[in-house]
């Protein structure tokens, strides 16, 4: 039996903002390591050779700290928009992922300004507040909050 998978109507996946990409990551990684390697060499020829041992070691904590942080964080929001409902998937740090269906005709988004650099974003629907995009910055909370209300509005004129 086939099931016609719905299209969503409205999707956006939210996304924490990495300013190294993984090719920055890379290039720099080369630099710190010839600079080590020209840090040890020095030392080796003036005879602290304990030295090169550390430099390198240096270099590998260097490494392994920013493998970890670029695997470590994969948190992401997905905002789907169907006609029967809204499905927040939100994923962890850690990859966990939980899933919440707002039903959309009674759905309010909710953008708090607390002062000129700080807002938060919620999706409120039978007395259940969710926060939404929490490390997005304060513009694309509030771009993120307008095109939610257009999108709400169309689903809602539709039917």
């Amino acid at each position: 039996m086939d099931q016609k998978v719905e299209a969503p109507l409205f999707e956006v996946r939210l996304t924490p903002h990495r300013s190294l990409s993984p090719r920055g990551f890379v290039i720099i990684s080369w630099i710190l390591l010839l600079v080590g390697f020209a840090h040890g060499t020095l030392f080796l020829t003036i005879g602290a050779w304990p030295v090169v041992g550390f430099a390198g070691l240096e270099w590998l904590l260097f490494w392994w700290l920013f493998r970890r942080h670029f695997r470590g964080d994969a948190s992401a929001e997905r905002l789907s928009l169907y006609r029967d409902r809204l499905m927040l998937e939100n994923r962890d740090a850690k990859g966990a992922v939980t899933r919440l269906d707002l039903q959309p005709y009674w759905l309010r988004v909710i953008l708090e300004e607390t002062s000129a650099m700080s807002s938060r974003l919620y999706l409120a629907s039978h007395g259940r507040y969710v926060e939404v995009g929490r490390f997005l910055s304060v513009e694309e909370r509030s771009r993120l909050a307008e095109t939610l209300r257009q999108e709400l509005a169309r689903l809602r004129t539709r039917s």
